[in-house]
């Protein structure tokens, strides 16, 4: 599909989506896999710490906080042992965020163009669109990552690469997100940011989003408030 709705001059209109608990239902599935996962090295890490420190956070980032913690570092068979675990989960239990392939289309045909800038890592995010029916709306050229720059979330560097490379300035672009972290990187990247409730985030973990949203069916709304 083409990236309509971008110009190289930065006048066009780009909404940026995350990925994980945005477009795909899969933090419940993390955050209940991470305590489990966590647990077995010693932490015994809640629910809504996972979701305060970890959601929204590469997995290189969130390992080097639970390793701050344990005061040792990961054992490499734990790690592929449990991205298994993660992976076998979402082929089987994943699906789309309710709504959301409604509201892209609506978005799309209104000459918005949208991406996907997440934490996640880029094979596993194409698995993810593919299963829940999203990834007619993305292409290689429009689905960055944390691979992609030198900091991750909460730093604004992915998603100030993500306008840059489709040519659409920060103040043209609206962020979908679901954790305070990616809320955080956002603002630091003058953009205005829609906070999604309807995950496993409260709304008053997304208050320093320009505007809050607990179901798909408001997105597009809220976003065209924004910009």
């Amino acid at each position: 599909m083409s990236v309509s709705g971008v110009g190289v001059s930065g006048r066009g209109r780009l909404v940026v989506f995350d990925c994980d608990g945005v477009l795909v239902d899969s933090e419940r599935l993390n955050v209940a896999l991470d305590v489990e996962a966590i647990g077995e090295l010693g932490w015994a890490i809640t629910r809504e710490e996972v979701i305060a420190r970890h959601v929204g956070l590469s997995e290189a980032d969130a390992t080097a906080d639970i390793e701050s913690v344990i005061g040792r570092p990961v054992p490499a068979e734990w790690v592929l042992r449990w991205r298994s675990a993660y992976h076998a989960a979402y082929e089987t239990q994943l699906e789309a965020v309710p709504g959301v392939g409604a509201a892209i289309a609506d978005l799309v045909a209104d000459g918005w163009a949208v991406c996907v800038a997440t934490s996640g890592e880029r094979a596993t995010t194409w698995r993810k669109l593919a299963r829940c029916g999203l990834a007619q709306w993305f292409t290689e050229a429009t689905v960055f990552t944390a691979a992609d720059v030198a900091r991750g979330k909460p730093a604004p560097d992915l998603f100030l690469w993500a306008g840059a490379q489709l040519g659409v300035a920060p103040e043209r672009c609206v962020v979908v997100e679901d954790s305070p972290h990616g809320v955080a990187a956002a603002r630091a990247a003058g953009m205005p940011c829609v906070g999604f409730a309807g995950s496993v985030t409260s709304r008053g973990q997304l208050v320093d989003a320009d505007v809050v949203i607990d179901d798909m069916s408001a997105l597009v709304a809220a976003i065209c408030d924004l910009v």
